[in-house]
C-alpha cells in the first residue's frame, strides 16, 4: 500500500499534456499478456518441485536433510541471476519503449558479463568449500547428508555459468513481450528435469542421477532461449 501511495504521489509531480485516465482496458491487455505466462511460470515451477521433492523423500530422511541445505545454497544464486535477469527485462523494454532496439544487444552482452563474475566466485565457493557451508543449514550433520550435499552443489555449481545465461536471455525475452517463447524455453526446462529426475533416480546412478537432471534441463533451456533471443534480434 505504501509502495503503491509512493509511487501515485510521484506520477503527480510529473507534467503531462492531458490527464491520464482512471482505467485503460489497452493496458490491461498488455498488462495481463505478460502477467498470465509468469504467473503459470511460477505455479508450475512449484508443481515440479513438489514432485521432484517426493522423488528425493523416497531415498530417506538424511538424503532429504543434504537436499534441502543444498538447495537453499543453490537458490541463493539462482535468486542472484533472476534478480539481474529482471532488471534485463526492465532495461529490455525502456529501450523498446524508446524506439532504441540496437541497445537491447549490448544490455544482453552487458547482463552475461555481470551474471558470469558472479558466477566465478560462487562456482569456486560451492565446488571446493561446499561442505562447511552445508554445516549452516544442517542441524544434525551426518555423513550421507553432507555427502548428498556436497555431491547435489559439485554437480549443478559449474553450470551457473549456463544457467546464468538463460535468465538473462529470458529477461530479454520478457522486456520484449515475447512470452510464448519465453515459456516455451521455461517449460522445456521443467519438464526435462522433471521427467529426468525421475528416470534417472531409477537407474543405478540413484539419488545422483536427479541432481543430474538439473544441468541437462538448465543446458537445453538456455540453448532454446537464447536461440530464440537471437532470432528475434540478429535481423535487428
Amino acid at each position: 500500500m505504501l509502495a503503491v501511495l509512493a509511487v501515485v504521489r510521484r506520477l503527480r509531480t510529473i507534467p503531462c499534456v492531458e490527464k491520464a485516465p482512471l482505467f485503460s482496458m489497452r493496458l490491461l491487455k498488455r498488462f495481463t499478456i505478460v502477467a498470465i505466462p509468469s504467473i503459470l511460470q511460477q505455479s508450475f515451477i512449484s508443481i515440479g518441485n513438489i514432485i521432484i521433492q517426493s522423488v528425493i523423500n523416497s531415498f530417506g530422511t538424511s538424503v532429504m536433510a543434504g537436499y534441502s541445505a543444498g538447495v537453499k545454497l543453490n537458490n541463493l544464486v539462482i535468486t542472484s541471476f533472476t534478480t539481474l535477469g529482471n532488471g534485463i527485462s526492465n532495461y529490455t523494454a525502456q529501450n523498446i519503449g524508446a524506439g532504441k532496439q540496437s541497445r537491447v544487444k549490448d544490455g544482453f552482452r552487458a547482463g552475461v558479463k555481470m551474471v558470469w563474475l558472479t558466477s566465478i566466485p560462487l562456482a569456486l565457493l560451492y565446488f571446493g568449500f561446499g561442505k562447511y557451508l552445508l554445516y549452516l543449514f544442517l542441524d544434525e550433520p551426518t555423513v550421507t547428508a553432507l555427502q548428498t550435499g556436497i555431491i547435489y552443489l559439485r554437480i549443478l555449481s559449474p553450470f551457473y555459468f549456463i544457467v546464468s545465461v538463460k535468465l538473462v536471455a529470458d529477461g530479454v525475452l520478457k522486456g520484449s513481450s515475447m512470452m510464448t517463447q519465453f515459456m516455451i524455453s521455461t517449460f522445456t526446462d521443467l519438464i526435462l528435469r522433471v521427467s529426468l529426475a525421475i528416470l534417472l533416480s531409477k537407474t543405478s546412478l540413484g539419488v545422483t542421477g536427479i541432481w543430474c537432471a538439473w544441468p541437462v534441463g538448465w543446458t537445453i533451456g538456455t540453448l532454446l532461449s537464447v536461440w530464440l533471443y537471437h532470432t528475434e534480434y540478429a535481423k535487428k
